[in-house]
């Protein structure tokens, strides 16, 4: 099984910075635009299941998501 590079416990803004095309599944799970007025700075200590818990989501399906994409196995728009 290939390594998944993302996990919960991983602050939204490294997700981010390694990986610039998760940004639709941000979005797409109902986050805010990450990369504009003061959500960058918060970002940065915010971690993926902290987020999962805002937004009322399975953190394992976001985990999964971010992962799919982040490997390329599929596109962003395609979430």
């Amino acid at each position: 099984m290939a390594e998944r590079p993302v996990d919960a416990e991983m602050p939204v803004w490294e997700v981010y910075r390694r990986y610039p095309q998760t940004i639709d599944v941000f979005l797409g799970y109902g986050c805010p635009d990450i990369r504009r007025g003061a959500f960058p700075l918060l970002m940065r200590v915010v971690r993926l299941k902290w987020v999962a818990r805002m937004h009322r989501v399975a953190v394992a399906d976001l985990v999964r998501d971010l992962n799919d994409v982040a490997a390329g196995d599929v596109a962003a728009g395609e979430r």
